[in-house]
């Protein structure tokens, strides 16, 4: 293993037992800070089953070092529907996931992501590089969070809280960073939440139609730990599908014969 992970596994291992590892809960927009987010659905058919996409920048501080992120807020688009019945829900609490990882809810998984956390140290040390993997619990979204590359061990566990169409992550107890005093902080998310279509319906449905712009318009917020919030919106293209009519009568044309 490459020296540089080595550093990057030792230093995020040891910042976890300091804090312990419990878990809690087309072109993007950027705004003036810098943060730059994407988030869409993967269908643009109205009222079909769909996935969606998220991708965070999270802007600087003059150190250099990212913002720390304390809550996100992510809005899907007015309509949609979450089906919070569709995916059986993973009931094993935090210490279960660590230790079984993900042969704790096969049936819950949702899908895949990767975060790039700082701690502060630069280079070699970040960007520390980690996976995703995510399944569903009751009224959440839950991340088993690893080394990239791997799938164990679980380093730790974060909960995004479900209600209607809004997902809310809280980012605490993160992990110790540089200068002393301060946490790691994420630089950049990709999450892909796939298209799951079960037994009691599909756990994502886009809204029902398109609207005059033909755009479905998503909201994400983050709030950081010196009291600032960045908000920006991303839109999902939206195509009307075609009306087949049935023909009539004014429809028949005699058919040519062939002489």
């Amino acid at each position: 293993m490459p020296e540089r992970k080595l550093v990057q596994l030792g230093l995020l291992a040891a910042a976890m037992i300091a804090v312990g590892i419990d878990g809690a809960a087309a072109s993007a927009a950027t705004d003036q800070n810098g943060f730059h987010a994407e988030l869409r659905m993967t269908s643009s058919v109205p009222n079909t089953p769909t996935g969606a996409i998220l991708n965070l920048i999270r802007p600087n501080l003059p150190s250099g070092k990212p913002k720390t992120e304390a809550v996100g807020v992510f809005q899907l688009p007015q309509g949609r529907k979450v089906n919070l019945r569709a995916v059986p829900p993973c009931t094993k609490d935090d210490t279960t996931w660590q230790v079984e990882g993900p042969l704790a809810c096969p049936n819950s998984f949702l899908g895949t992501g990767f975060v790039s956390l700082y701690s502060g140290f630069g280079p070699p040390v970040d960007p520390i590089d980690l996976d995703e993997q995510w399944y569903y619990a009751p009224s959440q979204i839950v991340a088993l969070i690893t080394a990239h590359g791997t799938k164990m061990p679980v380093l730790r566990v974060l909960h995004v809280n479900i209600k209607d169409a809004t997902f809310t992550a809280e980012l605490s107890n993160l992990p110790p960073g540089y200068p002393p005093g301060t946490t790691m902080a994420p630089k950049e998310t990709d999450v892909r939440i796939n298209r799951y279509v079960g037994p009691h319906g599909a756990f994502i449905t886009t809204p029902p139609t398109c609207p005059p712009s033909r755009k479905w318009i998503t909201t994400v917020a983050l709030h950081y730990t010196d009291g600032t919030t960045d908000t920006v919106s991303d839109a999902t293209p939206c195509h009307r599908t075609k009306e087949r009519r049935a023909p009539n009568k004014r429809d028949r044309r005699p058919i040519p014969q062939r002489p």
